[in-house]
């Protein structure tokens, strides 16, 4: 099903401009437990393929994803997307919130599954790290840095970071949640449970992103989180005293001391090259600290094909078209985020009004941020269900037979759990779409896919 829409929004970053939105071809193009994707082609006020993101908040609450994306008093950086606009309607005394975005075609693990090129490689890696150094400046953790999360256009090779659902302004000395990152490139002091850790810990997912781009499959598809770290020991050897104390978490088990050695990364990528390999060696390294990021790492010979008069993709595309002069130039400043933006976003016992309904007069102005800190019980069980639902596809993918029968039983239990989470979700929430806006049939749209989704 598609529809036309014409929407009035608020055009961000947020500076209390109301614009009409008008939409042609809008439809379903992906769906989540916490929110649903439309792709539409925007006509009014600009022509541009976009994609809207809608959500169902908790009543009061305002997650960190939104408060980043709105941009306010940042700059914006082209590897890392960007809200350009946002509206919301009330159904029930529920809230539907919808922010809109550039289209992009494809994410990073749609794009490894090609035998990507030496170059295209380099060109992802840098734009990669170029976004992970803008977030570090702003004191922003990511903490879900994956293939699915990164978006690619791979015509034009444009790399954006998405999805921050799971980030974090993070202050030195303040306790945190270890409980974070996909299991497949979570870095060794998160499963050690570590809760003071830094911009460090995308640093060595984002080295596994490379690996994955080198290899086409996942590098360390652990089992669980005894098993990733054992397979870190296996490629690596068990770390040392000091580099245990520098990841500031829990002893290592026993058995993993047996690793004194590892194998190296080059038995698990066979396909590494000798440079790709000595890059690698540098970011995966169990002290954080001395995992290579920033400008540092953008400055590093293993890019200066990148940077070579006339380098061309395989396309024929060149390579200035992509990461321009000033785009370099940006990235190897040491530029500071707004003082401002850090003390208001580091504030986290404050209300927030939410998005300026567009039938009331609110003003963004009026709304204060704040970090959404407490999930409700259903919609943490359905997270956790979710995140093992990712990870169990992501071995079938794999192709792995390991635990096969314990892992259909897993599936059978999980099943049984999302249908009853599913349950108690819908009896909490409203099943009617409200009153006829301007929205007309595409809300009724979303509101059924929906709950349809929490059925599923």
């Amino acid at each position: 099903m598609s529809v036309t829409v014409e929407q009035e929004a608020y055009e961000m970053p947020a500076d209390n401009k109301k614009v009409m939105l008008k939409i042609d071809d809008v439809h379903l193009h992906s769906c989540g437990v916490f929110s649903n994707v439309y792709k539409g082609d925007l006509r009014e006020p600009y022509a541009k393929k976009i994609a809207i993101k809608k959500s169902w908040p908790e009543k009061g609450e305002r997650n960190f994803e939104f408060i980043f994306l709105t941009g306010r008093e940042r700059s914006k950086h082209k590897n890392v997307i960007q809200m350009i606009f946002a509206f919301s309607h009330n159904y029930d005394n529920k809230v539907c919130e919808s922010y809109v975005f550039d289209y992009m075609p494809n994410t990073l693990a749609e794009v490894i599954r090609q035998k990507l090129t030496d170059m295209d490689i380099r060109l992802y890696t840098w734009q990669m790290f170029a976004g992970l150094k803008y977030l570090e400046e702003h004191k922003v953790v990511h903490r879900d840095l994956k293939p699915v999360n990164i978006l690619v256009d791979h015509d034009t090779a444009l790399l954006k970071i998405s999805d921050f659902g799971s980030a974090k302004i993070i202050v030195k000395g303040k306790a945190n949640n270890f409980y974070q990152v996909t299991r497949f490139y979570r870095p060794p002091e998160l499963l050690q449970k570590a809760m003071e850790y830094s911009a460090t810990v995308d640093a060595w997912s984002a080295g596994c992103i490379l690996a994955e781009m080198v290899k086409r499959h996942v590098v360390f598809p652990g089992r669980d989180s005894a098993h990733q770290m054992k397979l870190y020991c296996r490629c690596f050897g068990a770390p040392n005293e000091q580099e245990i104390k520098a990841m500031r978490g829990e002893r290592l088990d026993q058995e993993l001391w047996k690793f004194t050695r590892g194998y190296g990364l080059q038995r698990l990528v066979t396909e590494i090259t000798p440079e790709q390999l000595q890059f690698l060696k540098r970011i995966l390294v169990y002290t954080p600290e001395k995992r290579l990021r920033g400008k540092e790492l953008l400055q590093d010979p293993f890019f200066r094909p990148l940077f070579k008069a006339g380098a061309v993709r395989q396309n024929g595309q060149k390579i200035s078209d992509v990461i321009t002069q000033a785009d370099y130039k940006k990235a190897c400043e040491n530029e500071d985020a707004s003082a401002c933006r850090l003390a208001q976003l580091a504030k986290t016992d404050t209300k927030d009004q939410g998005i300026p309904n567009c039938e009331k007069s609110n003003s963004y102005e009026n709304v204060v941020t704040r970090r959404s800190t407490l999930i409700p019980k259903e919609q943490k069980m359905a997270r956790e269900i979710k995140s093992k639902e990712d990870n169990s596809n992501d071995d079938r993918r794999l192709g792995s037979s390991e635990d096969r029968k314990s892992e259909n039983e897993a599936k059978k239990k999980r099943s049984t759990e999302v249908a009853s989470a599913g349950k108690r979700s819908d009896q909490s929430s409203s099943t009617g779409v409200g009153k006829k806006s301007v929205m007309k049939s595409l809300m009724q749209h979303i509101t059924s896919r929906h709950h349809d989704a929490h059925q599923e």
